[in-house]
């Protein structure tokens, strides 16, 4: 097994032995297994993670005792926490698998960030990778799911997913290793118990060959995954166009796409959209009863608006989009939340406005400091710069066709809670800069 093992990691570019690695040490069969694999190739730079979940009382409290006696034994650093699983699963409403995955892989990640490891190694096997495929399998998962468990994924590395569990207790038996039992193994209360104890033999017993074959074909899927990746990042080269904040997609050229509801979900799956939401875009898209200029889709990241001829994609809005910024008197260059340049300048006769947008000028008299700057809501009314009358922000956003978005997107620059500026747009004619103006104040807003 060990010839296999490190030929295993060669192939697939897992590690070398100049790496710092962390071994995942639960003190179960399988990780003991890949602790002693990689000592006997020759590894010497390593050390031990283990976490104590607190799931299983006095038996979880001697499986960490016995990681502590085995690290001593080798002399091998070790970097152990204990962790109250269950509270963490009922205060996130996480299931206990889901409370103890995320617990442990974050004490991993912490670990090897602070200590500047280089690999972190899982001790996954083969039937682990089968199981997992049928798991995903039941919850109707995609090939993202179906194509299991990643050889390697950032600093995670499972070295030992090309053995089957048949062939790791022959060489624990062969080597005379201690490991450590997990009583829950035995029990039904998991799906994957249930595969492992049920399903597995009905499977082996219908055909030997069946978990080579589903390992082969697991293979296929990764590689499949790999080649679709590639294809959807070309097509969001063609179809995707960035436009400050926000992505640009052409419905037109999107609606070509067959079928449109597989593309739409592979398209934007990495914006944290789900296949459902996907499905009801694809929905609104090909119903032409349906009116959908203006509708939205939500995911816990991203918005996306539906605008006309196109698709409007977001991230969505921190904190900072609530709050107010102030401009004192003296200041010339603010950098939150947008970047202005702040000057006052003396009126002269010669003097030069540039009419480009992101540039303002004003009565620097007229202006009441600290200036603030903030997002536009309901009910806002300013004078537009020629007009004599004032006109509602919402009025003036449908006459100039701007965007849900663009319209979020946008800041204010007031004074004494006048609106002076629609920062980038449009400013008062309240403080316009006329006849008699001996100061003006330019405002330059660096895009």
């Amino acid at each position: 097994m060990k010839q296999s093992f490190q030929k295993f990691i060669e192939e697939n570019a897992l590690c070398s032995k100049s790496d710092k690695i962390m071994i995942a040490l639960s003190g179960g069969l399988d990780s003991v297994i890949l602790l002693m694999l990689f000592l006997q190739s020759g590894y010497k730079n390593i050390a031990i993670a283990h976490c104590n979940f607190q799931l299983r009382g006095e038996e979880s409290d001697a499986d960490e005792d016995f990681v502590r006696s085995l690290a001593s034994e080798l002399n091998i650093e070790l970097f152990a926490n204990s962790c109250d699983a269950a509270k963490y699963a009922d205060d996130n409403k996480l299931t206990i698998q889901e409370s103890a995955r995320e617990l442990r892989y974050s004490f991993f990640e912490e670990i090897a960030l602070r200590e500047s490891f280089d690999k972190i190694a899982i001790a996954h096997n083969a039937d682990d990778q089968i199981e997992t495929f049928f798991i995903n399998l039941f919850r109707g998962s995609g090939t993202a799911g179906l194509k299991g468990m990643p050889l390697k994924r950032g600093k995670i590395i499972r070295p030992l997913l090309f053995a089957s569990r048949q062939e790791i207790e022959i060489f624990a038996s062969e080597n005379k290793l201690k490991y450590r039992e997990d009583s829950s193994n035995s029990s039904d209360k998991y799906l994957r118990n249930k595969i492992r104890h049920h399903l597995s033999p009905i499977i082996e017993k219908i055909s030997p060959q069946a978990k080579k074959s589903i390992t082969n074909s697991l293979q296929y899927l990764q590689e499949d995954a790999m080649l679709l990746k590639q294809l959807i990042n070309d097509k969001k080269e063609i179809l995707f166009e960035n436009k400050g904040v926000n992505v640009i997609i052409s419905m037109q050229a999107l609606k070509k796409l067959k079928p449109l509801n597989v593309w739409l979900y592979y398209l934007l799956k990495d914006y944290g959209f789900s296949r459902k939401t996907t499905n009801d875009l694809t929905f609104v898209l090909q119903n032409t009863q349906i009116s959908s200029c203006g509708k939205t889709f939500h995911s816990e990241t991203h918005i996306l608006l539906i605008d006309r001829n196109e698709l409007i994609l977001q991230q969505v809005e921190q904190e900072i989009s609530k709050a107010e910024f102030l401009i004192r008197k003296g200041e010339t260059e603010i950098k939150i939340p947008l970047h202005l340049q702040i000057n006052i300048e003396e009126n002269y006769s010669d003097f030069v406005f540039n009419s480009n947008p992101s540039t303002a000028y004003f009565n620097a008299d007229k202006l009441q400091f600290p200036l603030t700057i903030r997002k536009w809501k309901q009910g806002d009314r300013f004078i537009p710069f020629g007009m004599k009358g004032s006109k509602l922000l919402s009025d003036y956003f449908i006459d100039n066709k701007i965007d849900r978005f663009t319209k979020d997107n946008i800041w204010l620059l007031l004074s004494g809670g006048e609106i002076i500026w629609i920062i980038g747009h449009r400013t008062s004619e309240n403080f316009r800069v006329g006849v008699g103006c001996k100061r003006v104040l330019k405002v330059l807003n660096e895009v």
